[in-house]
């Protein structure tokens, strides 16, 4: 569980039988012995100060990281019967029957806080986020405009493109705490009338239907639709012009946007297929994900591991998670280059010329070798925003250790963030969705027992997604979305909305 200390745990054997470990790190706490719930301010903070909290600092997430037995976790199932470990699975005696899984405590619905005038008008955070709600918005509602008016976007696409933008957003804002309501996000009213009668479905859905991607990555599809084009210079240019537009102001020089719904790291990967046809695909664009805090971080990349990704690409980032393992390897000549998007007050030293930026790499064009360099791609920007050369994380060199990245990786420090926040998955899955026979080609580097069906078919392991699914649930709980008897997704093509002359005026 990311950021949560053992100190700050319930020892499951204490809770549920007893702790035989005289040096045990965890709490060892009598008052929620009883409790089947999970202390909500635990859940979301990572800590509870009230040692006599009368419900558990527990949840499936954390007992699944430090609790599940051994044997289950490597060889798929558990023989022993008095075992005092956790439990996923139901486990099978001649003698005694069946035993079912362990109970684990659930998140309790909470709530929601609404926000009043005087959290609006006194938090920072709270203007931080509704200031980039508002400019991301803003922007993104003129660049379709102009797009669809020059005849770049079909206007079908662009509306759909702008709603599931606009729901993601009020989405956010809803689980946010305290909430933030929809019209928060518009500078006049009449501008909130107009687009709540012109996309009813998208006020009516936002806090009852989930989203399927962060709000960055549906602009960056788009760009590269409205180019019409996947030249790397050109979508990247594109996308750094529209980041400098929604940066959030800031007092001074600033190495970020400070806007929650812009990604920090651009992405784009391509396969050269050296040793058959010579030929190499399409580039494929991803973004780090884009969200406020830790939650609503988690939130999006389940969703995204759940229902948006291809299953290899959220398989990968489930053993990640639980078992920090080497997982996919792709065929030889899989090239993947990453960039950090970074603000300043000045421009760079020297015309074209990005700080701390020196790596030049190539790629292959249709018509021959072409240099592609972000020292090149910096000559068009703006002063106030240009690109990095970034390294893949730890994270992503242990998911995908065979990849070239681009630029090597050298040293580099522990991420704070978790498996799936990088902005290679994102470009991966759509590589791998575009071309099915390169997915036919991976090769998984994992214990058997982890992707092996009794007909020995690798398959996708429901019981890691399922923990998925259950932390995602918990989640949406803990922040007060009702999650029903099933999640629902929402679907911008849906045709409840027919007016177009947000994109003619």
């Amino acid at each position: 569980m990311q950021g949560c200390k053992v100190e700050n745990i319930d020892c499951f054997y204490y809770q549920y039988n007893h702790c035989t470990n005289g040096q045990c790190k965890f709490q060892h706490r009598d008052s929620c012995k009883d409790s089947s719930e999970t202390c909500v301010d635990w859940f979301r903070h990572r800590k509870c100060r009230n040692q006599k909290c009368p419900r558990k600092h527990l949840s499936h997430e954390t007992i699944v990281t430090y609790f599940l037995c051994k044997a289950e976790k490597t060889e798929n199932h558990c023989t022993q019967l008095n075992c005092p470990m956790y439990h996923e699975k139901a486990r099978q005696f001649i003698e005694y029957g069946t035993i079912p899984p362990n109970s684990v405590p659930m998140v309790p619905a909470v709530k929601k806080k609404r926000m009043v005038d005087l959290v609006k008008l006194e938090s920072p955070q709270v203007q931080n986020f509704v200031v980039s709600g508002y400019r991301f918005l803003d922007k993104v509602r003129l660049f379709i405009a102009n797009s669809v008016r020059e005849h770049k976007l079909a206007p079908e696409k662009g509306r759909t493109c702008f709603k599931e933008i606009l729901h993601t957003i009020l989405f956010c804002g809803s689980i946010n705490d305290p909430i933030i309501e929809p019209k928060s996000f518009f500078g006049k009213e009449e501008e909130f009338d107009q687009l709540f009668a012109k996309y009813p479905d998208v006020f009516q859905k936002y806090n009852t239907e989930l989203p399927t991607r962060p709000p960055y990555t549906v602009l960056l599809d788009a760009v590269v639709e409205i180019m019409g084009t996947r030249n790397a210079d050109e979508v990247l240019k594109c996308l750094l012009d529209l980041s400098e537009q929604m940066m959030v102001p800031t007092d001074g020089k600033s190495s970020i946007c400070r806007n929650v719904f812009v990604s920090t790291v651009i992405n784009y990967c391509y396969f050269w297929n050296l040793h058959i046809t010579n030929e190499k695909t399409d580039n494929y664009f991803g973004a780090s994900v884009s969200c406020k805090g830790r939650q609503q971080t988690e939130i999006m990349i389940d969703i995204l591991c759940c229902q948006t990704w291809h299953k290899y690409i959220g398989l990968a980032v489930c053993i990640g998670n639980w078992y920090k393992n080497q997982v996919i390897l792709f065929p030889p000549s899989m090239h993947s280059i990453a960039y950090n998007i970074t603000f300043t007050g000045e421009s760079p030293s020297e015309p074209g010329i990005a700080p701390n930026n020196q790596h030049e790499h190539t790629v292959a064009e249709s018509g021959g070798i072409q240099n592609t360099s972000p020292l090149k791609i910096n000559t068009a920007l703006r002063h106030r925003a240009y690109l990095n050369a970034r390294e893949p994380c730890e994270r992503c060199l242990t998911i995908f250790p065979n990849i070239i990245y681009h630029p090597d990786p050298a040293s580099h420090a522990h991420p704070h963030w978790e498996y799936g926040n990088c902005a290679e998955c994102e470009s991966l899955s759509q590589l791998l969705c575009a071309h099915p026979s390169i997915a036919t080609r991976l090769s998984f580097y994992v214990q058997r027992s982890l992707l092996q069906t009794p007909n020995e078919q690798i398959a996708l392991p429901e019981g890691l997604i399922s923990r998925k699914w259950r932390r995602l649930t918990e989640n949406l709980r803990s922040v007060g979305f009702n999650v029903g008897d099933h999640l629902s997704f929402y679907d911008p093509s849906a045709i409840d909305s027919t007016a177009l002359e947000i994109y003619q005026n």
